[in-house]
């Protein structure tokens, strides 16, 4: 099972990391709530990638983590909603500091497969 350590990262710049020989997320123990389950949810994004993948496509490894981190992140809120139509995903996008306009698609479309699998309805993408 994937343990989650923390580190003294002040004055690193560094996030976290995701060290596969270990199966250990590290992150940085001085980031706030928001951003510690952010980094988590990211750097467990990269379970499954290899250093191949990473160093031949980086870019893909990192919006798939990306993508990881909104999906739990999505799963959470939705969970304290009575009414999941009720989401709104511009407040989300600003809670979780989501800027990109991949972070915006990604919000979209992870939201509509969660809601799709709780009505049993498959998804289109």
């Amino acid at each position: 099972m994937t343990q989650i350590a923390y580190f003294d990262g002040r004055n690193s710049g560094i996030k976290g990391v995701y060290n596969k020989p270990f199966d250990t997320v590290f992150v940085n123990a001085y980031l706030n709530e928001i951003e510690m389950k952010k980094v988590t949810y990211h750097e467990l994004g990269h379970k499954n990638h290899n250093a191949i993948d990473y160093k031949y496509n980086r870019e893909r490894c990192e919006l798939q983590a990306d993508r990881n981190m909104i999906h739990h992140l999505m799963k959470e809120e939705l969970s304290t909603y009575d009414d999941v139509e009720d989401f709104n995903y511009a407040r989300f996008m600003q809670k979780y500091n989501l800027k990109t306009i991949a972070d915006e698609t990604m919000v979209k479309e992870e939201y509509l497969s969660i809601i799709n699998h709780i009505k049993g309805v498959e998804n289109e993408f």
